[in-house]
């Protein structure tokens, strides 16, 4: 049997072993809508001497429980880490193949990331005999790029491309650019 909430009449509930006071029908819908008077919870009707479940009357709407949020079971590696400044990006490639154009804008190197300091970080680019050290402020942009295959970790699942402004301090002597 279905009940509905009278507006002028006045109610009480009892959730387990709690018996609540006399109130309104608005202060019941209230209690139904905040917890406190909870589904398997049951109303009384003043003047009545029955109780009835608060889910069988017409009128109430209860707190629904918000659905946990489960983090998805991904392989580690899909878990990006986020980094605060380019130099937290770049220390977890610390010792990592990555590419750098250090001398064209369009001509990206492979290199060994060295070092990373306070203002500026350290590549070593053995192809070309340079170990550059470069101002954090030179970059222009910083790509990470997953690779295919499984990994265990951000690192050895992503390859890091790291784009600066080129700078003719970092071209080599004439009698080096003549072999390379």
């Amino acid at each position: 049997m279905t009940t509905a909430v009278n507006a002028s009449a006045r109610y009480r509930f009892r959730v387990g072993d709690t018996v609540s006071p006399w109130m309104s029908a608005d202060a019941l819908r209230a209690a139904a809508l905040d917890g406190t008077l909870t589904e398997d919870g049951d109303v009384q009707p003043i003047g009545h001497d029955t109780w009835t479940k608060a889910n069988e009357i017409k009128g109430l709407t209860f707190l629904q429980p918000e659905p946990e949020e489960e983090e998805p079971d991904l392989p580690r590696a899909e878990h990006h880490p986020r980094f605060k400044t380019l130099r937290d990006l770049l220390q977890n490639f610390l010792h990592s193949r990555v590419r750098i154009n250090l001398l064209s804008p369009t001509r990206f190197d492979e290199a060994e990331l060295l070092l990373c300091c306070e203002d500026h970080f350290e590549v070593n680019l053995p192809l070309r005999r340079i170990r550059a050290f470069v101002p954090y402020r030179r970059i222009i942009a910083v790509a990470s790029t997953e690779k295919e295959g499984e990994s265990d970790t951000y690192r050895d699942s992503h390859d890091v491309t790291i784009e600066v402004e080129p700078c003719l301090a970092f071209q080599p002597p004439k009698s080096m650019r003549d072999r390379v």
